[in-house]
């Protein structure tokens, strides 16, 4: 028997991600046409273009043809979104009160994230994208360790990135430092943000909301990994 406290926040994890997790077509959409990745991998450029299948049964076959699409293409893209599918085949099971199942998917997807920095650990891109799940994840899972690693690593090679990404990583950190309950550097981390960017959306958010992906990490870190770079 599950306890209920921990189905809840179970629940929970799962719709705060994925309510922000695939706003992502929009930007797609309004990125500019020259960005549009090359097809070295069609499955994730698919999902860029119209999001994730919102019906279980089409989704496990989206998240068959990505890890298929990574075992033939090693394209790194392929096997992040394969992870990602995963929590969302997680979410949807969680909220027909599959626990178990949902539980089994929710494994294998951090499983597979945590795998793809491992496989590519030189690449910044990547471990952003284990970040911008983490850090937005309760404090309950422990992530934000892993966020604070991640975001470290992100910030010393901050030369590769605008500074509307890295005013997403120095944010992320914030919410990784509050989660592990650090709140004095988080309030300085915060203070700072504040005073670098006075008018960054990411500010209203507070300590639980989880933002929509915007443009900028679609162009600047989605598109370059589905291009293999």
């Amino acid at each position: 028997m599950i306890p209920q406290n921990k189905i809840l926040l179970f629940f929970w994890i799962c719709c705060a991600f994925f309510t922000a997790s695939f706003h992502a077509t929009g930007a797609v959409n309004n990125a500019p046409a020259n960005n549009v990745p090359a097809n070295n991998a069609p499955a994730v450029e698919t999902i860029l273009q119209k999001g994730f299948p919102v019906k279980a049964d089409e989704l496990e076959k989206t998240t068959d043809s990505l890890f298929q699409e990574y075992e033939s293409q090693k394209n790194i893209s392929s096997l992040v979104f394969y992870s990602y599918g995963m929590l969302r085949l997680a979410n949807h099971f969680s909220q027909v009160n599959d626990f178990v199942r949902a539980s089994e998917y929710a494994k294998t997807g951090f499983f597979y994230l945590d795998e793809a920095v491992d496989l590519y650990e030189d690449n910044p891109r990547v471990r952003y994208l284990r970040a911008r799940v983490d850090a937005y994840l309760p404090a309950n899972l422990g992530r934000c360790v892993v966020t604070l690693y991640d975001t470290d690593i992100l910030l010393k090679e901050k030369t590769k990135f605008d500074k509307d990404i890295l005013a997403q990583i120095n944010y992320m950190r914030y919410r990784a430092l509050y989660s592990c309950k650090e709140y004095k550097q988080a309030d300085a981390l915060l203070a700072q943000i504040k005073e670098e960017n006075p008018n960054l959306n990411l500010l209203s958010l507070g300590v639980d909301g989880t933002p929509e992906w915007d443009v900028n990490e679609v162009t600047q870190v989605m598109m370059p990994l589905v291009k293999g770079e």
